[in-house]
Parts: structure tokens; sequence; C-alpha cells
């Protein structure tokens, strides 16, 4: 990207001119570069992940804010800032450790197969409604299938296992579809109790 002083003979310019060059300010300075033309992939991979990118969304909307009660907020977004390495956020990082293993599709149906496999599946679904979670429809925003409401549960749990979190005295050393009763109960509660 070029830096230009006084473009086009002025003091500033701004937008595109033809499908060639774009004119726009840029932390104080005028800037020009090659106009691109946008591109927003519809394809069937491109909304997988955005698919599972919205499913830890919806989780992390779960999590109890700062109250009267919950001061520094619920135990699971104190214990996820403090191993969150420092210029990053707590909630991205969150989400980026989940979604390193879990962008491909087969991982994804892979892990969620294996928690429905476990006789605590019924755990994860009655936890997952207690946070008031809901399934994500496949309609929103195009989405390929529907994402129910303990799937966006047991990623965020994967995500605090992919960390080595430790929880409410929850087992996190264990992969969440290796999870006995009462820490799935347990995990669920890190959501709503103070740390």
């Amino acid at each position: 990207m070029a830096k230009v002083d006084g473009p086009l003979f002025s003091l500033e310019a701004k937008g595109k001119i033809g499908d060639a060059i774009v004119f726009f300010p840029w932390k104080g300075r005028h800037a020009v570069r090659r106009w691109l033309k946008p591109t927003n992939p519809r394809d069937i991979d491109q909304k997988l992940v955005r698919q599972k990118m919205a499913s830890f969304g919806k989780c992390l909307k779960a999590i109890s804010t700062p109250s009267a009660t919950l001061v520094n907020g619920a135990d699971i977004v104190v214990t996820v800032k403090a191993l969150t390495p420092a210029a990053q956020i707590w909630n991205a990082y969150l989400v980026k450790i989940g979604m390193q293993d879990l962008y491909a599709d087969g991982a994804w149906t892979a892990m969620m197969a294996g928690v429905a496999a476990t006789d605590v599946s019924n755990g994860w679904v009655s936890a997952a409604e207690a946070l008031g979670l809901t399934t994500l429809p496949s309609t929103a925003d195009g989405y390929a299938s529907d994402i129910p409401a303990y799937h966006q549960l047991v990623a965020a749990a994967y995500s605090c296992w992919k960390m080595g979190a430790s929880l409410c005295a929850v087992d996190m050393s264990v992969n969440p579809s290796e999870m006995v009763l009462a820490d799935v109960t347990l995990f669920a509660s890190a959501f709503t109790v103070a740390h």
C-alpha cells in the first residue's frame, strides 16, 4: 500500500477511481492502493467454519456477566483470562484454541459423536438447557446444518481442556467425550459461579 501526501493535488482524497485504485485515510495519513473486489465465499466449507465459530459465540453468551455476586465474572471467565496470553482477548483465545482442532468438519463430527455415544450425553443436553443455550438453526445465515445446544457447551469444554484450565474442581485433564456426569455438571456451573 502506498502512502501519499496531497493525493490528486488536494489535501485529501477518499474513494475509488474506476476499478483501479482506492484513496483512503489510514492511521492519520492519506493512502492509496489497488482496488480489490471484496469476496464473501458461501461454499459449504466456509459455511461449516462460520457455523462452528457461531456455536462458540452462542456458548460464550451464556457466561454470566459481572454482577453483585460475580464481581470479576464467572469462574470460566476468570480462569480463561488467567490462561490467555498477553495482548489477546480471553473470549477470542477460547475460540481460537477450540477451532485449532475442530475447524475441520471431520474432527468436529467425531468429537460430537464421541460425546453423543457416552452415558452422560443427556447430562450435556440438560446442562446446556439449564444455561439457556438453544439450537443454532441451519436457516440462520445459511449454515450447513443445525448445531444443538449441547454441542456449543462441548465446544467450550474442549477449549478449556486444550488450555488445561482448572474450573470449579472439574477434572479438565480429560477430553469432554470422557467426562463423567459430575464433571459435566461442574463444568456447566463454572458459567454461573464465582471463581
